[in-house]
């Protein structure tokens, strides 16, 4: 996960939420949740989606909130427009672009080939479908939030492809507990794991995979430069601004770039020991 700094509410997207609000024939006012969550999202269905997402898209660099896989907004079923506190228990926040994210299908819609792999993968065993981030999420509420700089200072990798929270970046004890409990239980970000801590299945998406294979890739660029004498504190320094500059500024950035930025800056602070 990395960091969102949120933009202002596009200028249409305002104003269409203060049209339906307004329209006598919806009774916003009158709308009770979670009785009323169908009528609710007949309301939000009729937003100005295509901007939201343009929007969305814009600020995410290109990336799903959560796992940080492409988003593709052109490919039908590759994102989704995700409500960070439930359109069903927050009808203030249901057409506010500020309580708004843009989330891969979670593997709800894999690619045949990506299908085609995992059913020869589990031939022979029991077949188990692993959904994540939103499609995981469904309605639970959330600790972990993408809009909170320090909390996403505290996202950290290990060398397995697992993502964690980190114990030792100021946040309270209770805080990190339930950021893990988000990533593991709520967004299954890190799989299925058995009672002592394993990943026994991986996403639908593969995110346990993809970031193991982040892990390695990073590991042999370190011994590619190592090799040619440039593994220098102000090289590194030098990588590590520009993968901050694709979340900085405007533009796509490259996937699961938040790990690839962990071990950069891992590697730059035992440089500087």
């Amino acid at each position: 996960m990395i960091y969102i700094r949120k933009q202002r509410t596009p200028d249409t997207v305002r104003k269409r939420a203060k049209e339906l609000k307004a329209a006598p024939e919806n009774d916003f006012d009158k709308i009770t949740l979670p009785e009323d969550t169908k009528e609710l999202r007949d309301l939000f269905d009729q937003m100005p989606k295509s901007e939201i997402m343009s929007a969305l898209y814009k600020e995410q660099h290109g990336l799903c909130a959560y796992c940080m896989r492409k988003i593709e907004p052109s490919k039908p079923g590759s994102a989704r427009i995700e409500h960070y506190e439930a359109l069903s228990k927050n009808k203030e926040k249901a057409l506010d672009y500020q309580n708004y994210l843009a989330v891969c299908n979670g593997g709800e819609k894999a690619d045949e080939d990506e299908r085609e792999s995992e059913e020869a993968e589990q031939k022979g065993k029991k077949k188990i479908r692993v959904l994540c981030c939103d499609a995981a999420r469904s309605e639970k509420e959330l600790t972990i939030n993408p809009w909170d700089k320090r909390q996403m200072e505290a996202i950290g990798y290990k060398k397995n492809g697992e993502i964690i929270v980190l114990d030792n970046m100021g946040l309270d004890r209770e805080l990190v507990k339930k950021m893990q409990n988000d990533i593991d239980h709520v967004l299954v970000l890190n799989g299925i794991k058995n009672e002592d801590g394993q990943v026994i299945y991986d996403t639908d998406t593969k995110l346990v995979a993809k970031r193991k294979n982040i892990y390695e890739s990073v590991c042999q660029e370190f011994e590619r430069w190592d090799r040619q004498k440039r593994l220098t504190r102000d090289f590194m320094k030098d990588i590590i601004e520009k993968c901050e500059n694709m979340i900085n500024r405007d533009g796509v950035a490259e996937e699961y770039i938040g790990e690839r930025l962990y071990f950069y800056r891992k590697r730059y602070r035992k440089m500087k020991r």
